[in-house]
């Protein structure tokens, strides 16, 4: 199926720090000419939003060229595919994506904001046209050829405040009232092993769910009864912007991370270059 291809109409600001490093970012999104993609601007460097350029995945996905790393794109990309935006220039000063509230949804209510405009060229959904999988220990991302872009994740967690969750996103939902509002999360075990890696260090209650702590109540606190895997589902769609066409099929993720997300990218695009 063929669409318009889509930018916005006027440019939009987002500032916070960095979930991982803590460090204050400034990130701005420009209208962009047709047929350029989605692609970071960073000291001068310019990095395409596409699995080619992936440089790590640890706890987040993270781009890079010439030296240059732009980190924790998987939220704002996930908006941007949500959106059905094909076309953008992104600057970011510091080190790293704005966490903003944890989830995507303050990057599509500034999108939204901003406006979104058709533009002259077309898109072209990719249709699977036969399964694939990838798998390593007990995690698995697996397609299957579908009429339209559907994805469904399982998690299971000791903590029994997760447990076994599962849900399914299906191509005609809502993503900004379905996908959007879901906040990433951890647990309070996690915390000091966090920080002795370096990681985290941006995180607060502000931005981060996290489970099991002290007086953590989450009939309270969560937006979605299964908060925690719409937000993996969040996650693997912002991943799946990384093919840099729109998918076409059913992807299931059971207990999958940005590792094994980007490596089924790597075989994705491997079948479109075949089918091509």
């Amino acid at each position: 199926m063929c669409r318009a291809q889509r930018t916005l109409a006027e440019r939009v600001t987002f500032t916070g720090v960095g979930i991982h490093t803590g460090a204050k970012a400034r990130l701005t999104l420009h209208p962009a000419p047709v047929d350029q993609g989605i692609v970071f601007q960073k000291d001068g460097v310019s990095i395409p939003a596409t699995y080619q350029y992936v440089v790590s995945t640890q706890r987040s996905t993270n781009l890079g060229r010439e030296g240059v790393v732009v980190a924790t794109v998987e939220h704002l990309l996930a908006a941007l595919g949500g959106l059905s935006i094909d076309n953008l220039t992104i600057e970011l000063e510091g080190p790293e994506v704005p966490i903003m509230d944890g989830s995507a949804l303050p990057f599509c209510e500034g999108i939204e904001g901003a406006g979104i405009v058709e533009q002259e060229g077309e898109v072209e959904d990719y249709h699977l046209e036969r399964p694939l999988f990838v798998a390593q220990g007990e995690s698995l991302v697996l397609a299957m050829p579908d009429s339209q872009y559907n994805l469904e994740g399982s998690v299971e967690y000791p903590s029994p405040q997760v447990g076994l969750q599962r849900y399914r996103y299906c191509g005609y939902d809502n993503f900004v009232t379905h996908l959007a509002p879901a906040r990433t999360f951890g647990f309070w075990s996690e915390v000091q092993e966090l920080l002795q890696h370096g990681l985290g260090r941006g995180g607060d209650l502000q931005n981060a769910l996290v489970f099991d702590r002290p007086g953590f109540k989450a009939e309270e606190n969560l937006r979605f009864r299964n908060e925690p895997v719409r937000h993996k589902i969040l996650d693997l769609a912002g991943d799946l912007v990384l093919l840099g066409r729109p998918l076409c099929a059913f992807v299931l993720a059971i207990n999958a991370g940005h590792k094994l997300h980007v490596e089924f990218v790597r075989r994705l695009a491997q079948e479109m270059e075949k089918d091509a």
